[in-house]
């Protein structure tokens, strides 16, 4: 009997919110401008778009785009749920560029604002376009993200089918799984964090609570891209950790800038720091506690309270320091006056069961 070729394990899909990726609206418009994001983006709305040849400033709120015959697209994107005062500020943007074409990109839309693109797509001599992003997720393994052209200048060649057509295709469709239980563990993390986002959320801190995660760690937005706050569980040691995480290209420098002022920062936080610099493209500053039972549920709200008093000093340290940084403006140390920085303890690697 010939042996059966093996196949791939087939993932589960997850729907995720947007914010767990762009933590601000700049996030998400300079994903918008990556070739592959275009290439994609042009692919859902039947557009070939592309960025002008010539290196020009561009405003932070919205990207000018090259489309067919040369018309200029005007790219916005927008991370919440756009209402109808923001399309004021839409239709200003399209007017001081001169845009034939506006593509507005959300992860939602209200009712009365895609009935005004479709009323401005009808009316007005430049085309409008309201597309949704949203972001999926394949178990643990990668993050994909989807557009949907919904109102505007949709392509609507298929509403022509008859009623009985389009109850049959939707009737083929598959229907949406069911999710995969929670593990234990997952669900001991999803009750751990949901009681450190109901403590965030009384006590009015400035650290702004997402839903609660499964995972051993939790992450809140600060100040800017490339910056963010971790609460980790980290069972193996018995230890949590809340951490200032720095990725991309300019972590180093950004991270080194930050040190140069570890006193102070020491003064205002008041809790012994661990400044690791030894990734290229991460580095973390953390504080931890040690010797913890999250086996007891009794001594959780005494480690939400932890995690919520560290949370906001570091928050209140960093958020100014955070967005006043200027990699341009750092100088490398030489080697031998910069090794201080390298005896750091390293955190364990995430997820942490």
């Amino acid at each position: 009997m010939p042996k059966r070729s093996a196949k791939p394990k087939l993932g589960r899909l997850q729907k995720l919110d947007p914010t767990d990726y762009w933590q601000t609206q700049a996030d998400l418009q300079q994903w918008l401008t990556e070739p592959e994001t275009l290439e994609l983006l042009s692919e859902a709305t039947g557009l070939e778009l592309s960025l002008p040849d010539a290196e020009e400033t561009q405003p932070e709120a919205y990207t000018l785009l090259l489309a067919a015959e040369g018309e200029v697209a005007l790219l916005a994107g927008y991370l919440g749920t756009p209402e109808a005062a923001d399309l004021g500020c839409l239709l200003a943007w399209a007017a001081a560029a001169q845009a034939t074409m506006v593509i507005w990109v959300a992860p939602a839309f209200a009712a009365n604002v895609c009935q005004t693109l479709d009323w401005l797509e009808q009316t007005s001599e430049a085309m409008f376009l309201g597309v949704t992003v949203e972001l999926w997720s394949i178990g643990k393994a990668a993050m994909a993200a989807n557009f949907m052209p919904i109102c505007g200048a949709v392509d609507d060649s298929d509403a022509e089918l008859e009623e009985s057509e389009v109850d049959e295709a939707e009737a083929a469709l598959p229907t949406e799984p069911e999710p995969a239980p929670l593990t234990e563990l997952q669900q001991e993390n999803l009750d751990f964090w949901s009681g450190l986002c109901d403590r965030l959320d009384r006590v009015g801190s400035l650290v702004k609570a997402g839903a609660p995660s499964i995972e051993a760690t939790m992450g809140f937005a600060i100040a800017r891209a490339g910056f963010r706050l971790n609460a980790i569980l980290d069972r193996d040691h018995k230890s949590l950790y809340t951490e200032l995480l720095l990725s991309g290209i300019d972590a180093q420098p950004h991270f080194h800038l930050l040190a140069q002022d570890r006193a102070s920062i020491a003064d205002d936080i008041g809790l012994p720091l661990i400044w690791d610099g030894a990734g290229d493209q991460t580095c973390i500053v953390a504080t931890t506690l040690p010797d913890v039972d999250l086996g007891d549920r009794s001594l959780w709200p005494t480690y939400q309270a932890w995690f919520c008093d560290c949370l906001e000093r570091f928050y209140e340290a960093f958020f100014e320091r955070i967005k006043q940084l200027d990699a341009n403006s750092y100088q490398p140390l030489p080697r031998q006056r910069a090794t201080d920085l390298n005896n750091a303890l390293i955190l364990p690697a995430r997820p942490r069961g």
